[in-house]
């Protein structure tokens, strides 16, 4: 009789054991419900069976074991941080222990993406992981080619970039000239004009100014001129104030040629009649084509009714730019913007995916090891294969349910006192039996 008694306390104390666990479970989860990328860890519970010698068993108890839920995801949150990643899918960002990365640190994976250029401008998460990825060329391809591996990841980097100067290599420049100026009239008209900002050999701005002057009528019977002289002034010019380029504009007036251009006459820099671009010499030396449209063509300088309008203004090139901002896109590319309105990606994040999530060994700030049971990693670039794509200035929240965990706490409430009072009951009739047994 009194080992079936200390056998049932056994089992009741085992039980306390096991909701004391689940407890524990609970309120981690609940404590973790806003922390971003948190795994909720659910607790199982596993019946004791004990042997006596004799072929048969006895039940022994219960046991609790703890399992961390990674292969839910929580909701993503827009953030507006363009650091902050969150992967919509089943992938896990790449992190390292070391911001030098390789050997020198431990390779993790996790989904907790808020991420902030440290002093040295490594992209480094709340929990002190480094955000690893593929360094890209200008032109986007992965230096060193695709990686295979994690030892092929570097740290991601935003410090020290800048956009380089592109001297302006190409120009478009359209306007509409008013047909009424070239016209008699009484008064002298007033020269139309534009500037136009363009970049020389070294990125420096400089400027262009467009001036066209009427061809006025010479006398009251007179037909318009529809003729103009155009004047091209450049700011780097030695003599400023002697136009780099001159033409003689001449336009249609009636029918199916009227307001547009019909002949170019160049005596400052040189005019193709079919590409419709007039060049001129600049003042670094170096040559500028600037297409103002071709003959027969209304689609760069026109003379219509109405007042002077620039119709399109249009040139390559751009000064030195400093960095301004990064930005991640639905592929894992992180883009650099720079101050001159240049982009540049710098970085693929490669997602790691492995067969069995749920597997991975848990470290602290929300990331997670490999392990014999999670299976061998495998990377893919964001948007391809299994992995899903990275949401820029968004969070992964928890995927903790704050409804199930009330739940489940009044549950293991209720089971906690039925298994205290299973122990005060057995206590109670041992003693009645001890005091049989005097």
């Amino acid at each position: 009789m009194s080992m079936s008694l200390n056998d049932s306390i056994s089992s009741a104390l085992a039980a306390l054991n096991a909701d004391s666990t689940a407890l524990d479970n609970i309120s981690t989860n609940v404590a973790n419900s806003s922390t971003v990328g948190y795994k909720a860890t659910d607790t199982e519970f596993e019946s004791m069976v004990l042997g006596n010698g004799t072929g048969t068993s006895v039940q022994a108890g219960v046991a609790p074991i703890s399992q961390i839920d990674v292969s839910t995801a929580g909701q993503l949150q827009s953030t507006g941080v363009n650091t902050d990643i969150a992967i919509n899918g089943s992938g896990f960002m790449v992190v390292n222990s070391a911001a030098a990365g390789g050997t020198s640190g431990q390779y993790y994976l996790t989904q907790a993406g808020s991420f902030r250029p440290d002093a040295n401008g490594n992209l480094v998460n709340a929990a002190g992981y480094y955000l690893q990825g593929q360094a890209l060329n200008a032109d986007g391809s992965p230096i060193g080619g695709m990686a295979q591996s994690f030892s092929a990841l570097s740290t991601v980097n935003v410090s020290n970039l800048y956009a380089s100067a592109e001297p302006t290599t190409a120009m478009s420049f359209g306007a509409n000239l008013p047909a009424s100026d070239t016209a008699y009239s009484t008064t002298t008209q007033s020269p139309s004009s534009s500037t136009v900002t363009y970049y020389d050999s070294l990125g420096q701005a400089q400027t262009l100014q467009f001036q066209f002057v009427p061809t006025q009528a010479a006398a009251s019977g007179d037909a318009p001129t529809d003729t103009w002289t155009m004047n091209i002034y450049d700011s780097a010019s030695a003599t400023p104030g002697t136009p780099s380029g001159t033409a003689t504009l001449t336009f249609g007036s009636t029918g199916a040629t009227g307001g547009e251009l019909q002949s170019v006459n160049a005596t400052a820099g040189t005019y193709d009649p079919t590409a419709g671009t007039f060049s001129l010499t600049l003042g670094d030396g170096s040559t500028l084509p600037i297409n103002i449209g071709a003959i027969g063509s209304a689609s760069g300088l026109t003379q219509f009714s109405g007042a002077y309008t620039t119709t399109q203004m249009y040139q390559n090139g751009a000064g030195f730019g400093t960095l301004q901002d990064v930005s991640i896109g639905t592929n894992g590319v992180v883009t650099a913007s720079f101050s001159n309105g240049a982009t540049r990606p710098i970085y693929q994040l490669d997602l790691a995916t492995v067969s069995n999530p749920d597997g991975l060994t848990p470290v602290s700030g929300d990331a997670f090891a490999l392990s014999a049971s999670s299976g061998s990693p495998q990377l893919f670039q964001a948007g391809t294969g299994p992995v899903g794509t990275t949401e820029g200035g968004t969070l992964e929240g928890s995927n903790v349910n704050l409804n199930t965990e009330l739940t489940n706490l009044i549950a293991t409430q209720r089971a906690y006192s039925s298994s205290a009072e299973v122990v005060q009951t057995a206590d109670q009739m041992l003693d009645v039996l001890n005091h049989l047994n005097q």
